[in-house]
């Protein structure tokens, strides 16, 4: 979730309700929120229940209602700058909230013993997509694709990633055939591959375009069960705009033999996405959806 601040610099404190451990206080010291009401508004009640605007004692706060006691989740604050497209020097306040890895890892059970293939896209002489701040597809790619090969790894699943560092996985300046040909050979000559998922970041000439969207190869009923999968994880984590899943004949999910998926994780072409690409929190999110979508996905078979 996010709030408007008025300043970069302006001053916040997130901290558990010592009267009530399923709220979270978020509290602007000295600042006052206009235009608050007393109906809470509603979220989804995945992750939190609902959010109501206050002040007391002169400073603006915000209580966030979780469906659990905050001590069994992550929760953190941070700025992000440049977040609307019209106005960029404005920022927003967001916070995460997310689920600790003790309590994912009881929802992953079903990963283990399961050979996973990882492609972060891009790379090397391949930047990828690069956002209005100068963030490269190729590091926002590589970071996620870490993240979720640490939480299958930590689960009993067997990774292999396609590239582990910033670097071509076929050559330098290699033609597109040959680059993505190599990426599909990790998972051909990976003995027993059983899913192959690779993961991007979307752009458009628009900085209006937003959303997460995953793709599927038409032929494959596996691939497109797993796309709907993880789609659905990372909408419900992320409440990013749900652009759905869809048929698409991608080098990575036409030559693969095995059930494949590749994921837009967000566009980095828009100013507020390319702002949460960039930020560990919101990686770290998408890739613990990603990996409770593998999870459903084996636990279905």
């Amino acid at each position: 979730m996010e709030f408007k601040l008025g300043s970069k610099d302006s001053q916040y404190i997130l901290q558990v309700n010592p009267q009530n451990k399923k709220e979270l206080l978020l509290t602007f010291p000295g600042t006052k929120i206009k235009n608050t009401s007393q109906r809470p508004i509603t979220l989804d009640g995945s992750l939190a229940k609902s959010v109501k605007f206050t002040n007391e004692n002169g400073s603006g706060r915000a209580v966030v209602s979780l469906p659990y006691d905050a001590d069994t989740v992550n929760y953190k604050a941070y700025i992000i700058n440049n977040a609307d497209s019209r106005r960029r020097n404005s920022s927003v306040l967001a916070v995460d909230i997310s689920k600790k890895a003790a309590v994912l890892s009881r929802s992953l059970q079903a990963v283990a013993g399961h050979v996973i293939v990882i492609d972060p896209g891009h790379g090397g002489s391949d930047s990828g997509a690069v956002g209005p701040d100068g963030i490269m597809e190729k590091n926002v790619t590589l970071a996620v694709a870490k993240k979720v090969y640490n939480i299958l790894v930590n689960n009993g699943a067997t990774v292999i990633m396609t590239r582990t560092v910033d670097k071509d996985v076929y050559a330098p300046n290699a033609s597109a055939v040959q680059e993505l040909q190599a990426r599909v050979n990790v998972g051909e000559y990976t003995k027993n591959t059983d899913i192959f998922l690779s993961v991007h970041a979307n752009s458009f000439t628009s900085p209006s375009a937003n959303g997460t969207e995953t793709y599927y190869y038409q032929s494959s009923s596996q691939g497109e069960k797993l796309a709907s999968l993880i789609q659905d994880e990372m909408v419900k984590s992320s409440g990013l705009n749900d652009r759905g899943i869809a048929a698409a004949n991608f080098y990575v999910l036409k030559h693969t033999s095995m059930p494949s998926a590749l994921v837009e994780l967000a566009f980095i072409s828009n100013y507020r996405e390319e702002g949460l690409l960039n930020a560990d929190d919101f990686q770290e999110m998408m890739a613990e959806a990603i990996c409770r979508a593998i999870s459903r996905y084996f636990q279905a078979d």
